[in-house]
C-alpha cells in the first residue's frame, strides 16, 4: 500500500495503488486548495488548475505520467509541479500541497520529510 507524505500537513496517508491523489487528499480532510480553488474548483477535471502539488525528491514513477492537460496547464511552472486531480498514485511519494505559497520553513520541512524513509 503506497504512502503519501504530505509535507505541509506533516501527515503520512496510506492509499491503494491506482487512487487519484486529489480524492485521497480530500477524503483525508487535507486542504488542497488555496483561496481561489476553495471558492470555485472544477471538481477534478484539470481545468481550473488550483490543485497544485509539487513532487519532492527523486520519485519518478511514483505517480502516473504527466497528462496532456497538465502539459498545457503547467507549461510555465516548475517541472516537479503537478495537478493533484490528474495524478494516480502508483507508489509512495512525498508531496507539498499549494507550492505556489510555500510555508516560510518549507526547505526544512521538505528536507525532513525526505530524510525519513517512506513505507514501501
Amino acid at each position: 500500500m503506497p504512502t503519501i507524505r504530505f509535507v505541509r500537513e506533516g501527515r503520512d496517508v496510506k492509499c491503494r495503488s491506482g487512487e487519484n491523489l486529489r480524492q485521497v487528499a480530500l477524503r483525508e480532510g487535507l486542504e488542497l486548495y488555496g483561496f481561489k480553488g476553495t471558492l470555485g474548483n472544477c471538481g477534478g477535471c484539470g481545468q481550473c488548475i488550483t490543485c497544485f502539488i509539487s513532487v519532492e525528491g527523486d520519485k519518478d514513477g511514483s505517480l502516473s505520467p504527466v497528462t496532456d492537460v497538465e502539459k498545457i496547464k503547467l507549461k510555465n511552472r516548475p517541472q516537479n509541479w503537478r495537478l493533484a486531480c490528474q495524478c494516480v498514485v502508483k507508489s509512495s511519494v512525498v508531496i507539498l500541497t499549494k507550492p505556489q505559497s510555500p510555508p516560510a520553513n518549507s526547505g526544512n520541512l521538505i528536507k525532513g520529510a525526505l530524510d525519513e524513509d517512506l513505507p514501501k
